[in-house]
Parts: C-alpha cells; structure tokens; sequence
C-alpha cells in the first residue's frame, strides 16, 4: 500500500493562484495600450483612421481606464473586489472582441473605450486582491512581481505586437485577450477570495461625474489644440471647462461621507511624494515610448516587426529592474529609490538627445536602456509606499489613486507630448513655407503636420506637387526628428524634476526591514 504521504495530491496554493490571475490580467492591460502604438499604421490604412481618430484610439482606452480607476476602487470597496475584478474582466474581453471586427474609426474608438472601463474596474480590484491575501514580506515580494510584470507587458506590447500584426494582422491584436480573459475568469472563480471594506457606504457619483467631464475636457484639449488653434473658441471653452469642473471635484470630494479620492490624504507629504512617479513615469518614460513606434515606422521606414525590436532596449531592462528594484527596497529608504528611479528616467532621455537626423535605433538604445531601468526598480515600490499610507481596508480606494496617476500621466504624457511634437512640425513647415518659397504649404501647415506625427511622411510628402516633393521629404522629416528631440527634453525636464520633489516630499525611513509577523516591509514615518 501507498503511504498516506504519497497518496497527497500536491495542492495548488489560493495564494498562488490569486497572484497568477492578477499578474496575467494586469500584463494585459498595459499591452493594450502599447501595442496598439505598432498596429496604427496598418489600422489607418485598413480603415482610413485620421490624425484625431488615431489619438483617441490611445486616449479613449487610457482616459475611460483612468476615469474610472477611482469608481472601481469605490465599488471594489463596497461590493466586493472578486466580483468587480470578474465583471471588468467580462467587460475587457467583449470589448476586445469588437476591437477585433471593428469596421470603421467610430466603432473602433467606443469599443477601446469600453475596453478601458473593463481594464479599470479589473485593475483598481487586483491590488486589493493582493492585499488581502497576502501580508508582511510576503506582500512586498507579490508587488515586486506585480510591478515587473506591469512593466513588461508594457514594455513587450511593440514587440508583440509586431509579430502578432506581421503573422495575422492589426485585429488579433485585440483578439487575442479574449482566450485569456476566459481563462482567468475561470480561474478566479475557482480558487480567488473575496474580500471588501466593511465601513463602505455608498457611491461617490458626484465625484465620479466631476472628475470624469474635467479628464476628458483636459485630453480633448490637448489633442485637438493644435488642429484647432489654442486660441480658438472650442478649445478656450474646453480649458474653462477643465478648471471648472475639477474645482468641483474638489468640492465634491470634501463634502461627501466616503469620497472615492480621499483629499486628505494629500496632507501627508509621504503620500503626496508617492503619488508623483506613477505620474512621471507615465509622461516621461510611457508617453514616449509610445511615440517610438511610430517614429522608426514613418521616418526609418521599419516594418511593425522592425519596429518591436527596435524599442526592445525599452523593455529588456524592466526584466531586471523589477527583481532588483524589489530587493533594492528591503535595503534603500523610499524616498531614494524613488528618486533614483526617476532620476535614471530624466537622464535616459537626455542620453537620447545625442542622437541626429540619419541615426538608427542604435543611437536611442543606451538612453532607452536607461529609462527602462529606472522605471522598472520603482514599478512595484511606488504602488506599495502609496497604499501603506492607508488602513487595508481603503485599499481600494489607494489602489485606484495610485493607479489613476499612472493612466491619466499616459492619457496626458500621449496628448500633451503629441500636441508639442505637432506644434514644433507644424513651426518647422511654417518657416519652410515662408523661407524657402514653398507656397503650396501656406494655409495646410497643421493638415501636414497632423500628418507627419502619426509618421505617415509618405502621405504628407505624396499630397504636394511633384516639383518640390524632394525638398519638402527633407523638410518633413527635419520636423519630425526636430518634434521628436522636444518631446524627449521636456520629459527629462519631468524625470529630474520629479525625482527632486519626491526625495524632499517623502520622509525618510528607517532602513531597518520589519521582520515581526504582520508587519509591513515598509512603515511609513508619519
């Protein structure tokens, strides 16, 4: 007879499971975004996508998945973390799959829209999951995880992306989320736990409503500025608009019982400092690792494989960031690592600045290199010095703060990266039209530029009369590579500027780890 030992079945761990699912659902989200930045050509091809329409095929998934990161994190709360984490997970993967038979731009951008509904209620539940599961060094191990792989699935989406569209086009890029939503919703219905705050009471839609109209009045802005002139009527309206209702959010959050953005959590220098790299590295390192596609596509003339390999020194060093950045925490005060996460951010992209008009990839691979390392030691870290900030039971809520910081950093590193890149292409043709005789540019300069920055030069170049098509090719191109270099100095500019307030914001910690039951890696010093 077998003996009792023997006869055991080994046993798949609840903890285990539950960090799996969170893991492989948060590797998707964020390589949703990313990569889509190597489908847009062929999207634009394929289905006559314009320069406002292939914005918002960006910004529709990140504003609604950050506008809605506060709401999930609120509902996460109230009716429990497991069952919102499955309904986004439903909502995610049926709006993959219109993605995938979208026929036209319209339809295209509502269904990324609902897609970043389904990606925030599942991301502003998953962190709590891990909360709830597991504690003391435990947890910071399961964030340093986390943290790796938010990085990676980023970082990988070009790249995976270019293999997928090369093989099977533009729509199983959006296909393919739906076999894996399947399989984690089954495996979260079978091993993950529930858990929610007992003292919830009720929904903030006041706050929901408020800060929901000032995001999307903030990106609209950005985006269509440049086509429509910043000192036109629609877009001064679009400004008052912003500021007016974010003075209301404001309002709203104070006077509500439970608010979905607690304000008085901003009184704590800790959490004010924390709350600033997830908005950095979102504008400095995401928002410009979005635009490198589309740069070696339209003025390197990569393929979309081309393309993924070359913005692999962006991801490789966020596979060694993320463990490292992990083990760097139990040893480094917060506010260090933070700030040096930042920090190598803001230096990559001035290392990037070296690079002129006939480099290849080569010249952006130390600088991206480098970018990729600091956002990849802090991706963990940043996330679990903001929710120690606040009892377990509002995790929700510091989930979806954190996480809102991060998607409305990508909506506006995106947007606003894209309205400077625009308006420095749009410059460039404008002294080309006066300088060098070019009167068939005259009255098109932001048609042309919108053109130029989603890298379609062939376009631009082809719409001008035969005789000066060399000329302007040249031209064309300068303004890109000019807008380029601009995009990079303003986000060094962020990197560096943020690593300084986040050094003085967070207090200094003790570098001894907890090693007592129960006990957070990190205390906060309040």
């Amino acid at each position: 007879m077998k003996s009792e030992t023997e006869n055991q079945k080994p046993r798949i761990s609840r903890q285990f499971v539950t960090l799996l699912v969170v893991c492989v659902t948060t590797f998707m989200l964020p390589l949703d975004y990313t990569i889509v930045s190597v489908a847009l050509h062929d999207i634009q091809a394929t289905i006559g996508a314009s320069y406002t329409d292939l914005q918002w095929i960006i910004n529709g998934y990140t504003l609604t998945f950050a506008v809605f990161l506060l709401t999930g994190g609120a509902l996460s709360d109230l009716f429990g973390r497991r069952k919102i984490f499955m309904v986004g997970l439903v909502v995610f993967s049926l709006a993959s799959l219109l993605c995938g038979i979208a026929s036209d731009a319209f339809v295209l951008n509502v269904a990324r829209a609902v897609q970043g509904i389904g990606a925030a209620l599942m991301f502003s539940a998953a962190l709590p999951l891990l909360v709830a599961e597991f504690e003391g060094p435990a947890r910071a191990r399961a964030f340093g995880i986390f943290g790796a792989v938010v990085g990676i699935g980023a970082a990988l989406g070009p790249f995976l992306g270019g293999i997928i569209i090369n093989a099977l086009g533009w729509r199983w890029a959006f296909l393919v989320n739906v076999p894996v939503g399947v399989l984690m919703l089954a495996l979260t219905l079978w091993k993950v736990a529930e858990s929610r705050d007992p003292n919830a009471r009720g929904m903030d839609w006041g706050g929901f409503a408020t800060f929901t109209i000032a995001a999307t009045s903030l990106v609209y802005t950005l985006i269509s500025g440049n086509e429509q002139g910043w000192g036109s009527p629609v877009i001064m309206g679009s400004i008052v608009a912003t500021v007016v209702f974010f003075a209301l959010f404001v309002v709203a959050e104070k006077r509500h019982s439970y608010p979905m953005f607690d304000l008085s959590l901003f009184k704590n220098p800790t959490f004010v400092g924390a709350s600033i790299p997830p908005l950095v590295l979102s504008i400095s390192f995401w928002g410009i690792f979005l635009y490198f596609p589309t740069f070696y596509q339209g003025l390197l003339e990569y393929s979309p494989f081309e393309a993924g390999l070359a913005v692999l020194p962006f991801a490789v060093p966020l596979f060694i960031g993320g463990p490292l950045g992990a083990k760097l925490a139990l040893k480094l005060p917060a506010h260090v690592l933070l700030s040096l996460g930042e920090a190598l951010v803001g230096l990559g992209c001035l290392w990037m600045l070296v690079s002129h008009r006939d480099s290849t990839w080569v010249a952006f691979a130390g600088g991206s290199f480098l970018s990729g390392l600091g956002a990849g030691l802090i991706n963990g870290e940043m996330t679990n010095v903001a929710m120690s900030v606040v009892p377990a039971e509002r995790s929700g809520m510091a989930s979806g703060i954190n996480s809102t910081m991060r998607q409305v950093g990508i909506a506006l590193g995106f947007a606003g990266l894209g309205a400077i890149l625009a308006q420095v292409v749009t410059g460039d043709l404008s002294r080309a039209a006066s300088g060098f005789g070019m009167r068939d540019i005259n009255g098109k300069e932001r048609e042309l530029a919108a053109t130029i920055s989603t890298g379609d030069l062939q376009g631009a170049i082809t719409s001008m009369p035969a005789e000066i098509r060399s000329n302007f090719a040249e031209i064309a191109k300068a303004g890109f590579f000019d807008g380029l270099h601009a995009i990079l100095l303003v986000s060094a500019i962020i990197g560096l500027a943020g690593a300084i307030f986040t050094f003085v914001l967070i207090r200094k910690q003790s570098k001894a780890v907890a090693a007592t039951k129960g006990e957070q890696i990190h205390g906060i010093a309040h």
